[in-house]
């Protein structure tokens, strides 16, 4: 009977090319994990469809009105408006807030009260100058208007004193959010 010779010199070569397709698989799952947002480095913007205008109503009274028509939900809070401009002079000017108080608007009641502009205009979360309206206090949905309610409103947001804003000026509007400070709104919009 003959002997049977075992080799064994074939077996470190497979061994080689298994690690090297495990060292492979690990690597592209890394790679997609981070391309496909698994990271936790990377904040994701919440995404709206927001209609802006701004309306020269007289002299001294310019109202900005915001229409959040679609998308996510917003949290007010973690929302900064940054507006810019030409002044008179041909300066550049660019604001930056997060909600301001303005004294002056009337309630459904009459009353004389202070708002946290842009307030919410929902009358079934509350009347201006409700805490729940107020600016940085509430959830903005879908359907939702808020507005700076008068010129003393919109000066506080825009710093543009509603006498010097004309029919067909361009003030940029942009609205981001603090959190991924990612812009959600970014519009130049046309004084009306």
């Amino acid at each position: 009977m003959k002997k049977m010779e075992i080799r064994e010199d074939a077996v470190s070569p497979v061994i080689g090319v298994m690690l090297m397709i495990v060292v492979t698989v690990i690597i592209a799952a890394i790679v997609s994990g981070f391309a496909g947002g698994m990271s936790d480095n990377q904040n994701t913007a919440p995404t709206a469809a927001i209609q802006c205008s701004i309306v020269k109503e007289d002299a001294d009274n310019v109202v900005m009105t915001l229409k959040h028509v679609s998308g996510d939900s917003l949290k007010t809070a973690d929302l900064r408006f940054y507006v810019s401009y030409v002044n008179s002079t041909g300066t550049p000017v660019q604001e930056r807030t997060q909600g301001v108080s303005v004294e002056g608007f009337t309630d459904t009641e009459g009353n004389t009260v202070n708002a946290t502009v842009p307030y919410l205009t929902d009358v079934k979360v509350g009347d201006v100058g409700d805490d729940d309206t107020n600016y940085g206090n509430f959830i903005w949905n879908p359907g939702q208007i808020i507005t700076t309610g008068n010129g003393e409103g919109f000066e506080a947001i825009t710093g543009l004193d509603p006498e010097d804003v004309e029919i067909g000026d361009i003030i940029s509007i942009r609205l981001v959010d603090t959190s991924s400070q990612k812009a959600i709104f970014d519009k130049d919009v046309r004084v009306q």
